[in-house]
């Protein structure tokens, strides 16, 4: 075999390699930004995407014929989308806010973008999605299963999957958050190297 070296062996000796300390050039920065920015594009795409689709199936459903109580479980959950379309909205537009431009390519854009970021998936941004966006989808299936009692079954597994995902995105989104916060720290750490 021509590598009879462990993988073991390959981690040993990049650990102990010397270093002068890591430099990110402008260009590197450049591309970090571009593309956390990328990301940041087609996950925003897709958020909006999926809350057009849901505006729409929960307008669609306003007008099959639905009790009361489905009609307010689809207005609260079509406010919560579109609460949460604006927060999307706002902060993309906040990074514009700042005076910066997309071309700078500086560790200071580049921390501004990734506390925008961590700023988003937290503290009262995060609460105030998931009070506005909870809600809905929970009454809707209350009402549902008011006015069919015959489906009962089917209608409490689809709240508990909703429920599911409800509690799913705390930690989904408080891990998002801890990750850009280790990438601002790594950033400052670069910054007080040199």
């Amino acid at each position: 075999m021509a590598n009879d070296s462990q993988p073991d062996d390959v981690v040993t000796l990049w650990q102990a390699q010397g270093s002068d300390g890591f430099r990110m050039s402008t260009e590197d920065i450049r591309k970090r930004i571009e593309t956390m920015n990328r990301k940041v594009r087609r996950r925003n795409f897709d958020g909006y995407l999926v809350c057009a689709v849901l505006i729409v199936f929960f307008s669609g459903w306003m007008f099959v014929g639905m009790g009361s109580l489905q009609k307010v479980g689809a207005v609260l959950t079509i406010i919560g989308l579109v609460y949460l379309v604006w927060q999307m909205r706002q902060n993309r537009f906040r990074g514009a806010a700042t005076g910066q431009s997309g071309d700078t390519a500086s560790l200071d854009h580049l921390r501004t973008e990734l506390a925008r970021q961590r700023d988003f998936h937290r503290g009262a941004t995060f609460w105030s999605r998931m009070l506005a966006l909870a809600p809905g989808p929970l009454v809707f299936f209350a009402g549902f299963a008011q006015a069919h009692p015959e489906i009962a079954l089917p209608i409490r597994f689809e709240t508990i999957t909703c429920v599911f995902f409800i509690i799913a995105a705390i930690p989904l989104n408080l891990w998002m958050a801890r990750r850009y916060q280790r990438q601002i720290d790594e950033l400052s750490r670069l910054q007080e190297e040199h």
